[in-house]
């Protein structure tokens, strides 16, 4: 290995495309290592992780795969081929080519046997539309994928780094860990801050404080226990449109903090000369400031998903009915539009997953009924009015993006599995 300067270097459990030329190689021993590398991107291609696919999504698949799509499900403007780019996501090349974006897997159908794993597309690759007896099918030209080109220093690098997310992560990426959804009891047993450095009652990024852990979550890096936590203040309750329930308290977000220095008891020796145990409070550095951070302000571990892309849009079960509970914003917002979020009235309980798709509803507006008197009044229908895509997940709540709303979207809207 030290004569030929070769370092092979593989990202196990990862696609990995690589090009390579054989006449770079001058020695036996180059030779052979470049067998090698062969038979471990062989092997490496063939661990690829199997990602979550149900089994509609799987039978709905194989059975598109075989036949197509009708030309009615494509999307009139669909091209004929194009070529996948950085900032593609996956929901903007279903809607490119399909009149509903959620029916991801009849797009990931479309082309089976090109892409095995419903997540992963690239950038450089292209996408071929055919239409065949009023079906529609769409393939990836194989030749046209990202390479790697390698020099006789070996390296790789696994494409899954570069797939497509699902939606744009800038997007949802503050809503990752910026909702703290707990219920009263448990928000009296989260961490809080007692002090700053410098005496002051507001602190900001890189200024130092000093916080008091509690039984359920002392402030102590030992054992291996995380050092980063979220700092929220002021949790409101959110309540159920139609029953007023609370069904849990949202913590507005104001940054992150690390422990420096665990908190601890320390012997000291009184005027007596009594031996006693004094507390020292955690001390802690704020790694980020969304808003100004103030004494008695919670902390609470960073419970980021960090699979956010791994997600296959898809339907919730037939019968889900729910509504928009409040709209997720730094300011105050009387309604909200595409790219924006929205917390709703389900959650686990309800059987509601990460990547499933509600549809919003308008409520019909009252409209003049001249045939039942002057003052007579008729309910219009409710209209869709854009879906939105779930992207976190608590127990009685969960956190979704609104995607292709034509109308604003207000607390008390409703949400029901699209048709």
């Amino acid at each position: 290995m030290s004569d030929s300067g070769l370092f092979i270097t593989m990202i196990l459990n990862q696609p990995i495309k690589i090009q390579y030329s054989l006449s770079r190689f001058s020695d036996k021993t180059s030779l052979a290592l470049a067998a090698a590398l062969l038979l471990c991107s062989a092997w490496a291609n063939a661990q690829t992780p199997t990602y979550p696919v149900t089994a509609n999504q799987a039978q709905l698949a194989n059975q598109v795969a075989a036949q197509g799509v009708p030309v009615s499900a494509l999307n009139a403007n669909a091209p004929s081929s194009y070529t996948v780019k950085r900032g593609d996501t996956l929901w903007g090349i279903s809607a490119l080519y399909l009149n509903q974006a959620w029916r991801w897997p009849e797009l990931w159908g479309m082309n089976l046997d090109a892409i095995h794993n419903p997540h992963l597309i690239y950038p450089g690759q292209v996408l071929h539309l055919s239409i065949d007896n009023g079906m529609a099918r769409l393939s990836v030209d194989p030749s046209a994928t990202s390479t790697l080109k390698l020099s006789p220093s070996v390296r790789s690098e696994p494409l899954s780094a570069t797939a497509l997310p699902t939606i744009r992560r800038d997007l949802i990426e503050p809503f990752l860990v910026r909702p703290v959804i707990k219920d009263e009891s448990e928000l009296e047993r989260l961490p809080d801050i007692l002090a700053s450095a410098h005496e002051r009652l507001i602190s900001g990024e890189g200024d130092t404080i000093y916080a008091r852990g509690s039984d359920r979550l002392p402030l102590s890096t030992r054992d291996g226990a995380p050092n980063n936590y979220s700092i929220f203040r002021q949790a409101k309750p959110l309540l159920d449109p139609e029953t007023k329930e609370v069904l849990g308290y949202e913590g507005e977000f104001v940054g992150q903090a690390r422990i420096v220095r665990d908190e601890f008891f320390e012997e000291v020796t009184d005027k007596n000369g009594k031996a006693l145990e004094e507390y020292r409070p955690a001390t802690m550095q704020i790694t980020k400031s969304a808003a100004e951070v103030r004494i008695g302000d919670r902390l609470d571990l960073i419970q980021e998903d960090a699979d956010y892309a791994s997600f296959v849009p898809r339907l919730p079960p037939a019968d889900t009915a729910g509504r928009v509970v409040s709209l997720y914003a730094d300011v105050a917002l009387s309604n909200a539009s595409s790219g924006q979020v929205v917390a709703v009235n389900l959650g686990r309980d309800n059987g509601i997953e990460p990547g499933q798709v509600l549809q919003l509803l308008k409520s019909g507006r009252l409209a003049r009924d001249p045939e039942s008197g002057p003052n007579a009044r008729i309910r219009l229908p409710d209209e869709p009015n854009g879906v939105l895509l779930i992207f976190r997940v608590f127990d009685r709540v969960s956190y979704g993006l609104i995607m292709d709303n034509t109308d604003a979207v207000n607390v008390g809207d409703k949400l029901t599995s699209p048709s």
